[in-house]
């Protein structure tokens, strides 16, 4: 851009005029430059924004007040515009701002995480120094009270026995026994009062509203739960039904998973996949966010969480709950990686020791613990990703079936000295570090963080391609954050940890053929869950509603279009029948002069006389179809035929349905008791001798005659007053 000493010029956003242009003087910004690049020597107008008074180094290239000056490439120059300047003003400010406020929330976070690191190292040491020495010392002592009481109980048994011996003298003056006094250390650890019988026979509360257990599980009652904990989640499930549960997934535990190491396969079915979800820490609203976003599990809807979903958070109890009922209703659907927070010494810390206590009592707590011991160490996906929550161990060269031999089924080890224990106790507790090698964790108390290197030689080693691993807030708070190159990667799914770190949560979806795709989400709170799952329902209920009218109309569009159809069928068949009936005679000769004196013609005949008659421009094939006119021996008989049809009198509106016959015997009943000529009787009809009977002549004989009917001149003149429609062509029910 073609400027010249003198002009006045913008630099960032500031107003300046050039001074000096030409080569840039050698490293003006603290860094290598190209010698032959060149720019410009600015002076600002009113502040002192540069860093010279012109010179660089002892050289002066232009004369301006200390600070003033500034030397910058031809790019930084534009021309000055006072709106310009206002506006890259404000933008410079505004990302000041939030560089500022990125670089306190990163301080800020760091703070915090080391904090959390110090506690949970605090927690350990306490654990391993004070927690295990203290828990193996009163088991050491109920052991050997425990001892002692047997040998106690063998004694006086043996002396009952002695002594009971009949003819011996070995009891006399013998002192009386001793009453054994039990231990209060035995009294004080013995087996609480609430046990699992107790609890299986607990009322449910009258006020419990909630869902009921009934086995076997189904999937209506794993999504009633999901709305019974998203619409009220302070109402646990009652203390019964979750025995139940826990005590159905123990079960299905032992009995099926025999290794620490679990194969998962994506199903591979259109549309399946597994959403891989990192630490939830007790957040139902992420856990609910999660399954609002992403289906709840289902055999194609693979969910696989990945530890830590128990401490910190006020809700675990709910999560575990409504995961354990997915996976008895389908084993397949679930899939729970152990954490380190699945554990005893952790839970009395973090707060799920208190949860369950508060909410279900002690004994259920002891049974929580239990399932957390069945739990599997680590999940290996499709042979190809290996997902723990920790992540990788201290030792060199192990193999997946060191880990799957693991014995798993005990508490997180405390000190870990074994290499059994070592494996385990990394498995659970180990972070990735950026240097290659081995360190000590930021967590201490034995933790230790695994480099790059460490991570490509148990991938190697193993067939493996990427492991995926929780644990611990991404640096960046985002859900998810990839280090070693990829080939590790955190995922994180507690959005928001603890209500202060202001994270994103994240998961994993993993396709059939494993490619993948990482959502990221600040989940909502409970509240605004349950509204927009309000505003959901009522929005599909619409869509649902529409589509049933749109459903509802098109039935009846085909309801009317059959009905329509068959009306018009019968309406056909009505008015063919009405027709042959007129012209019954002339079909007959048209019959009779094509099958002579067989009295049978063939079906084209048939048609042929049809055609003839009554017109060419019916479909007879359809109609020869419809009046079944064609016998088995595939001839017509058209007498038979044309016997069919014939005109019947059936008034719709008459009182009796017998009238007619009634009528007619009447009349014939009284004519013959009159004992008449055949002259005379037709006389009683045709009075005028004209040939034919007219209302005026009927109407005088049945009133003379006086057969009883009792029937009204209306009623008669509305008989005679019937139109042809009134007449129906009766086809015989034979055919």
């Amino acid at each position: 851009m073609g400027f010249s000493i003198g002009d006045v010029v913008a630099v960032y956003g500031h107003k300046a005029h050039i001074r000096y242009v030409g080569p840039l003087p050698p490293n003006p910004f603290g860094k290598k430059q190209k010698v032959s690049q060149t720019g410009f020597g600015v002076e600002f107008s009113d502040r002192k924004l540069g860093d010279n008074d012109g010179s660089v180094d002892g050289k002066q290239y232009f004369k301006c007040k200390l600070g003033m000056g500034l030397f910058v490439t031809e790019n930084r120059a534009r021309p000055y515009d006072e709106k310009d300047c206002s506006a890259t003003q404000l933008q410079a400010a505004w990302r000041s701002y939030r560089a500022r406020q990125a670089f306190q929330d990163a301080a800020a976070f760091n703070f915090w995480n080391e904090l959390d690191a110090f506690e949970e190292k605090d927690a350990l040491v306490k654990n391993r120094d004070v927690g295990t020495p203290t828990l193996n010392t009163i088991k050491k002592q109920i052991h050997e009270q425990s001892m002692v009481d047997t040998l106690e109980e063998t004694n006086e048994r043996d002396q009952a026995s002695y002594l009971a011996v009949p003819g011996t003298d070995a009891n006399r003056g013998s002192a009386p026994p001793r009453s054994r006094r039990r231990s209060s250390t035995r009294r004080s650890f013995g087996r609480s009062s609430v046990d699992a019988s107790s609890i299986s026979a607990e009322n449910i509360p009258d006020d419990y509203a909630g869902p009921r257990v009934k086995w076997p599980i189904t999937r209506e009652f794993c999504l009633d739960l999901v709305d019974h904990y998203r619409d009220n989640p302070d109402v646990p499930l009652p203390r019964k039904y979750a025995l139940e549960l826990i005590m159905a997934i123990a079960d299905h535990y032992r009995e099926t998973m025999k290794g620490a190491v679990v194969e998962v396969e994506i199903p591979k079915k259109g549309g399946s996949r597994l959403v891989l979800v990192g630490d939830t820490h007790g957040q139902l609203n992420d856990v609910l966010w999660i399954f609002y976003k992403f289906g709840p599990p289902s055999a194609t809807n693979v969910y696989l969480f990945n530890g830590d979903i128990a401490d910190r958070g006020r809700y675990a109890v709910e999560i575990f709950m409504m995961l354990f009922a997915f996976k008895l209703q389908c084993p397949s659907s679930v899939v729970i990686n152990r954490g380190n927070h699945e554990s005893a010494d952790m839970n009395e810390v973090y707060g799920f020791a208190q949860e369950v206590r508060q909410k279900y009592g002690g004994f259920m707590y002891q049974k929580f613990q239990e399932v957390f011991h069945l739990l599997p160490l680590c999940v290996v996906m499709e042979k190809r990703v290996f997902v723990v929550h920790g992540g990788l161990c201290r030792k060199d060269n192990v193999t997946l079936q060191h880990i799957d031999r693991l014995n798993r089924q005990r508490p997180c080890p405390a000190c870990p000295h074994s290499f059994e224990d070592t494996l385990m106790f990394d498995l659970l507790w180990s972070d990735p570090q950026h240097e290659s090698g081995r360190g000590w964790s930021t967590r201490g108390a034995d933790c230790i963080a695994f480099g790059p290197d460490i991570t490509d030689a148990f991938l190697t080693k193993n067939n493996l391609e990427v492991c995926i691993r929780s644990h611990q807030v991404p640096t960046n708070l985002r859900g998810f954050e990839p280090v070693h190159d990829g080939r590790c990667v955190t995922l994180f799914s507690a959005s928001n940890y603890c209500g202060t770190t202001g994270n994103f949560g994240g998961v994993i979806i993993f396709e059939a053929n494993l490619s993948f795709e990482i959502q990221e989400y600040m989940a909502p709170s409970l509240e605004e869950i349950q509204m927009l799952h309000s505003e959901t329902c009522a929005a599909t209920q619409k869509v649902f509603l529409q589509t049933r009218i749109k459903y509802l109309e098109m039935q009846a569009k085909r309801q009317h279009r059959r009905t329509a159809a068959a009306r018009m069928n019968e309406q056909i068949i009505e008015k063919i029948c009405k027709m042959i009936c007129e012209k019954k005679t002339d079909l007959w000769w048209c019959f009779f002069n094509m099958g002579a004196e067989s009295g049978r013609v063939t079906p084209a005949q048939w048609r042929e006389a049809c055609a003839n008659v009554l017109g060419r421009n019916f479909p007879w094939v359809y109609l020869m179809k419809r009046l079944h006119v064609v016998e088995e021996d595939g001839y017509v008989y058209y007498n038979e035929f044309l016997n069919r049809y014939r005109v019947e009198f059936r008034p719709p509106k008459c009182k009796h349905l017998n009238w007619r016959r009634e009528c007619i015997a009447r009349v014939f009943e009284s004519i013959m008791s009159a004992d008449l000529s055949l002259k005379e009787t037709l006389m009683l009809f045709d009075r005028n001798c004209d040939g034919t009977v007219s209302f005026r002549e009927f109407n005088e004989l049945i009133t003379e005659l006086d057969v009883g009917m009792s029937l009204a001149v209306q009623e008669i003149r509305r008989i005679s007053s019937f139109p042809l429609s009134r007449f129906c062509f009766h086809v015989s029910s034979t055919h």
